[in-house]
């Protein structure tokens, strides 16, 4: 006759304790993960329903070539809102029309928003004289010819 194994009541405790572990880490892998997306989903929304005409894009959102220096900023506001003109002087070499084809900013280009800031910002070229006037904004539109 066959004899039935015995019961081991200290590898049973140990399951259940680790079955305990993984529902408490699950646990709380899905409450980050959820707190992390409520987070994320308030600063998007801060962005979007707290934005004014007045909001202007620092110039770190403007990727220039290397060689490029922004001599100066100025904000101006219209009735379309405000934007930021940066002063920019091209590399040794380069005249400011060949920085702004370079750039993609002739007529305008758009600078697709970033995970913590995902607003378009927009900008356009006009040379002036030996530097580059860069207008940049969130309040433009796809320009048209």
């Amino acid at each position: 006759m066959d004899t039935a194994t015995p019961f081991d009541q200290a590898a049973w405790v140990a399951k259940q304790r680790a079955a305990k572990r993984r529902r408490v880490m699950w646990t709380a892998l899905i409450i980050a993960a959820a707190l992390l997306a409520l987070f994320y989903g308030g600063r998007v929304a801060w962005l979007t329903m707290m934005a004014t005409e007045g909001d202007v894009p620092p110039a770190s959102s403007v990727p220039l070539p290397e060689g490029a220096e922004v001599l100066g900023d100025s904000i101006g506001c219209g009735s379309g809102g405000c934007s930021v003109t940066f002063t920019v002087r091209p590399p040794a070499g380069q005249s400011p029309q060949a920085l702004a084809e370079e750039m993609g900013a002739t007529p305008q280009m758009s600078i697709p928003g970033t995970f913590w800031d995902p607003r378009t910002v927009w900008v356009s070229a006009r040379p002036a004289g030996s530097v580059l006037n860069l207008i940049v904004d969130y309040w433009s539109t796809e320009w048209i010819p």
